[in-house]
């Protein structure tokens, strides 16, 4: 039996491969902040900045599934970003280096590619871009730059997943904040409704990151390669998320012009860049959303089928089934204004 770790696994992204893995008989170590409640993981408790923690969590490990990022677009919160989602892989794969790990499958992000232009039916020839609109996208590249061209070293191989909006139970990060803000604000969408964007079931991503690590081994054609993960057909965001809204008792109101909300997102980033100190929460308009939501931001994970076998393995239907279901459980929207998982 195979012992895989997985950073993060309480995180959206990291509780589903958690799971995966235990089905497909692996067994199964998690490196986080706080304790995996499952008694079939042996939780390890620390930082993946701690390379001590790091190290002794790869002891022993055939895969580290690294997960682990901060999402935020508070000015505020670039450092930890910086420290967590570049140096935390930094940390993890030196400790994978030191452990002879063989294997490393890193959690990217589609943001990795995206400067704010229109991106219609994505694939791998995309480059990375010389300016990002946000930090997160910026980090995260920088660390899946470093995980491909780790590719090799000390007998490591590995691969980078670049995951589309994920969404699913146990959503920290996209939903609950959403309903956050147009619980007070109103459900306004953006745009003229023709731009789509790519979303993936959290499951669907779990069952990606398995069929990758597989695949891995010298000589193997997905070494020191990054993928596009999505599922289903792509929409504009503010269809997809509005059966959920309507389903919540939440109608939408007048949409807001691109050109507007682009505008509006320039003032409001001047006004966290003098005030952003005395504001905890992130903020609900930047020039990041706007583009994402406003331009095309779609992307095709062909790639993936023809190099590892993926597959969506749960349909549209039931990820919304099982994800509207989980959000008729919430209690109250999340306030958080940043989680360790990715977007």
């Amino acid at each position: 039996m195979r012992l895989a770790l997985v950073t993060g696994g309480l995180g959206l992204t990291g509780r589903a491969l958690v799971d995966a893995l235990l089905a497909a008989g692996w067994r199964v170590r998690v490196l986080d902040l706080v304790a995996h409640p499952d008694a079939r993981v042996d939780s390890r408790v620390g930082d993946v900045t701690d390379p001590v923690a790091a190290r002794e969590a790869c002891a022993g490990v055939d895969t580290i599934f690294h997960t682990v990022a901060i999402v935020s677009q508070h000015p505020a919160h670039v450092a930890r970003m910086e420290a967590v989602n570049v140096g935390g892989t930094a940390a993890m794969l030196a400790a994978g280096k030191a452990e002879r790990v063989p294997r490393f499958v890193f959690t990217s992000s589609i943001d990795v590619v995206f400067s704010g232009a229109g991106i219609a039916a994505g694939d791998e020839s995309l480059p990375y871009p010389s300016r990002f609109l946000d930090d997160y996208g910026r980090t995260k590249a920088e660390a899946e730059q470093m995980v491909r061209s780790a590719d090799g070293e000390g007998g490591m191989n590995t691969v980078s997943l670049r995951a589309a909006g994920i969404f699913g139970p146990h959503d920290r990060n996209r939903f609950p904040v959403l309903l956050q803000h147009v619980r007070a604000l109103g459900f306004i969408p953006m745009g003229d409704g023709r731009a789509r964007f790519s979303h993936v079931y959290v499951d669907n991503v779990a069952h990606a990151h398995v069929l990758a690590a597989e695949a891995l081994g010298p000589g193997a054609p997905v070494c020191g390669r990054a993928y596009f993960v999505t599922d289903h057909e792509p929409t504009n965001f503010f269809d997809f998320v509005e059966p959920y809204l309507k389903a919540l008792g939440i109608r939408r109101r007048m949409a807001l012009p691109g050109p507007v909300a682009w505008a509006v997102a320039h003032g409001v980033e001047a006004g966290y860049g003098l005030f952003s100190r005395w504001i905890r929460t992130g903020p609900v308009i930047t020039r990041y959303t706007v583009a994402a939501t406003c331009r095309d931001f779609w992307f095709t994970h062909a790639a993936a089928t023809r190099d590892f076998g993926y597959q969506p393995i749960v349909s549209a239907e039931e990820a919304y089934s099982r994800t509207l279901t989980w959000l008729r459980g919430l209690p109250t929207p999340a306030k958080t204004p940043f989680t360790r998982d990715p977007s």
